[in-house]
């Protein structure tokens, strides 16, 4: 059962791959709610809709690999600028000429694609938990090893996800909500992540790589140097997941705001809607003064 049902459905089509969109209310500007990994699909930002669909348009879309998106098997497909050509194509099917873009962790780097390369769309940015080639790293990327163990951050490994794909699920979304009393927010989203498997997941970490080949160059910094919208940098101070560097990086190379949410984890406008959904709409409210 929703709080709000979509006003329109919809898919856009991008070389045989089929994507699922929504939009809700009718309001000025339109708000667009980025997909993270394909671990979760636009569910994730059920307590963000209703509300901003009271003032604001709004569209959101699954990524592809997960939702009602398709899950196409080659790795090449799940590159973030798919991704982002997806978002293109999704407000162009919507008549959307500009939009104000929400993304947390892989979806706010893909607002800092769009709003660095199609400056034209792009109205201002949330970016939460950035995935980010800025800033330092919590811990080794060892996806492709051969795990010694299967305790911790080890089950982040394409053997683990074969061998126990829903450990690996369970796992993930527990780390991504550390704060106290987050039952309901870890259970929807191992819910969301059965809806997908370990082969889609790991075509997805098989993707050309956008983040990784900026990192410790100045050609990063210059990246986000191109940026000219508002941008709002969030991040919880005990993200297990994107080191808390990486928004403060983030907001001195762009010259933003950067808001550290105390007791704050990975998807902090999950865990703390009314927070983050205030926060965000002053934000907003401050680009409609603006323009």
């Amino acid at each position: 059962m929703r709080a709000r049902d979509p006003d329109t459905e919809g898919y856009i089509e991008r070389g045989g791959v089929r994507v699922f969109y929504e939009t809700y209310g009718h309001g000025d500007p339109t708000v667009l709610f980025l997909p993270a990994w394909a671990i979760v699909h636009s569910r994730a930002w059920k307590a963000q809709i209703p509300f901003f669909a009271r003032q604001y348009r709004v569209v959101t879309f699954d990524p592809r690999g997960n939702g009602r998106s398709d899950r196409p098997a080659e790795p090449a497909a799940y590159s973030a600028l798919e991704y982002v050509q997806d978002a293109l194509a999704v407000m162009d099917a919507t008549d959307t000429d500009r939009a104000v873009l929400i993304g947390f962790s892989g979806g706010a780097w893909l607002a800092t694609l769009l709003a660095a390369d199609h400056p034209q769309r792009v109205l201002g940015a949330v970016m939460a938990g950035s995935s980010s080639p800025l800033g330092q790293r919590l811990r080794t990327n060892r996806f492709n090893d051969v795990p010694e163990s299967d305790e911790g951050w080890a089950k982040n490994n394409r053997y683990y996800y074969r061998r126990d794909y829903a450990g690996f699920v369970e796992f993930f979304l527990t780390e991504m909500f550390p704060e106290p009393h987050s039952t309901k927010q870890i259970e929807d989203g191992i819910g969301w992540g059965l809806q997908t498997d370990a082969a889609t997941l790991i075509a997805t970490r098989d993707a050309p790589p956008t983040v990784a080949p900026l990192e410790g160059t100045p050609q990063a910094v210059a990246l986000y140097q191109r940026i000219r919208c508002p941008i709002l940098v969030i991040h919880g101070d005990r993200d297990n997941m994107v080191s808390t560097t990486k928004g403060a990086a983030i907001a001195a190379a762009t010259g933003s705001t950067f808001v550290m949410v105390k007791g704050g984890g990975h998807h902090v406008f999950a865990r703390d809607p009314v927070k983050m959904n205030l926060l965000t709409r002053s934000f907003i409210e401050r680009l409609r003064g603006r323009s």
